[in-house]
């Protein structure tokens, strides 16, 4: 099972330390040292300072939302993970058109998917 708070990154302004990014486990993990009474380390930030970056409830119910994903995954799924998603430029086709005849000849259609576009209209009698 994936950790998924591992991969939430937090951006944080500090007056002493300046800027940084902290991951939502680090604070989870402060929450809990806090939970616990445990006073953290004196080379670390304090829990008290991470600890209200993240509402808890809202880290608990994310992990819990996560697993049930995970969990209700199948058919030939094999992992759920996180990733950018693909980008496609303003004005470029987002697929390959039903009707090949729409872009010129029955052969446009493999044409557009290798060569990256339009294939030119054969004629194909007098009359096309």
């Amino acid at each position: 099972m994936t950790d998924i708070l591992k991969h939430i990154l937090v951006d944080v302004h500090c007056g002493h330390c300046g800027d940084f990014a902290i991951g939502a486990d680090v604070i989870a993990e402060s929450q809990r040292m806090l939970a616990e009474g445990c006073p953290g380390s004196p080379y670390e930030c304090p829990p008290e300072v991470l600890a209200p970056l993240l509402e808890p409830s809202a880290l608990a119910s994310l992990e819990r939302a996560w697993a049930d994903l995970e969990a209700t995954r199948g058919g030939r799924s094999r992992q759920i993970a996180f990733g950018e998603p693909p980008h496609v430029p303003v004005g470029e086709p987002r697929h390959v058109p039903v009707d090949a005849t729409e872009q010129g000849d029955a052969m446009a259609l493999d044409r557009w998917e290798n060569e990256g576009g339009t294939a030119p209209r054969t004629q194909r009698c007098a009359q096309c």
